[in-house]
């Protein structure tokens, strides 16, 4: 995730390479430099205006970041600033590309970009939910590849064939003691009316792992609440994709580049809110906090746990916005 390994010592150069690669003659989209203000002044304590910031080139950035995880991560932060746009301008997508070969960057971000800059929206699709850690928990089931080559893309989300076995599994957890995880997840569905996996048209397994960490990081499933619990897990998991997963909620929720399996079209502009950014920093800041990659954990095993008690123990903060 972008900025997570970041030091505030090189803050203004960061800010200056994404000005650089970014704003070209002016931003495209007023959010933009807002949203960039925030994620500088709330994770590294660096205020600048980006509409009048000098920017950086690409060679000087190389020079100042020898990591390659550090490159990657400067390189999502420019794609997540393209993503803003609607449609994405082919300056700046060609822009971002000269900096990631510059940087001597390949990542799966880039493809996604690509994909929606040249409106490609169903390919943009599958590659979302192949590359993200959606596809990578589906693909641990050993009847996925059955289940996608029959049933096509809606396989990546949806339950697309009763489970018994399954179904019982989620629903068991009613079961589970008061103010515990299993329990806290069992009212989340029944407040939001949510089926089960294992129940045709519900999501899957994978898709459905995700709820715990709304639950556990107190998140809703508001579309500004999507976004804030992708932002966590990315910057608490080292999952490939994960950061994959942020930008595809920022593309489905405030630009409306990309369609979703399980999201109705129409949540444009839902970062653009007041205090959106803001809100996606503190998350970004708990995720960074945590001391559990909560995506490559078993919350079957631990559903009986008191709630409060797992997130002290793994160090989640308290959010600063209810």
């Amino acid at each position: 995730m972008f900025l997570i390994h970041t030091s505030a010592a090189q803050a203004p150069l960061l800010a200056a390479a994404v000005v650089g690669a970014c704003r070209g003659k002016g931003w495209d989209v007023p959010l933009q430099p807002r949203f960039l203000s925030v994620l500088f002044e709330k994770l590294l304590g660096f205020v600048a205006d980006f509409n009048t910031l000098e920017p950086t080139t690409p060679q000087a950035i190389r020079d100042a970041l020898p990591s390659l995880e550090q490159r990657r991560e400067l390189i999502e932060l420019m794609v997540t600033v393209e993503l803003l746009s609607d449609p994405i301008p082919s300056w700046l997508s060609t822009s971002i590309e000269q900096w990631a070969k510059a940087l001597e960057v390949e990542d799966n971000s880039l493809l996604l970009a690509r994909d929606l800059a040249q409106k490609a929206t169903a390919t943009a699709m599958a590659d979302f939910y192949r590359l993200n850690w959606i596809g990578t928990l589906d693909q641990k089931q050993p009847d996925f590849q059955n289940k996608l080559a029959r049933d096509g893309m809606k396989a990546w989300a949806l339950t697309v064939e009763a489970d018994l076995e399954e179904a019982r599994r989620w629903n068991e957890l009613e079961n589970c003691p008061a103010g515990s995880l299993g329990r806290a997840l069992w009212d989340f569905y029944q407040k939001r009316g949510f089926a089960v996996p294992g129940i045709p048209g519900a999501a899957n397994e994978a898709v459905a792992h995700h709820d715990w960490i709304h639950v556990l990081a107190d998140y809703d499933t508001t579309p500004l609440g999507e976004m804030e619990v992708t932002a966590f897990m990315a910057s608490s998991s080292r999952l490939p994709g994960a950061t994959l997963g942020f930008m595809g909620t920022v593309s489905i929720y405030e630009s409306g580049l990309l369609p979703s399996l399980v999201v109705p079209p129409g949540y444009n502009h839902s970062l653009s809110v007041p205090q959106g950014p803001e809100r996606i920093a503190d998350a970004i800041r708990r995720g960074k906090a945590c001391n559990q990659d909560p995506l490559m954990t078993d919350y079957f095993a631990i559903a009986s746990c008191p709630l409060d008690e797992l997130r002290r123990s793994w160090g989640i903060p308290e959010k600063k916005y209810l």
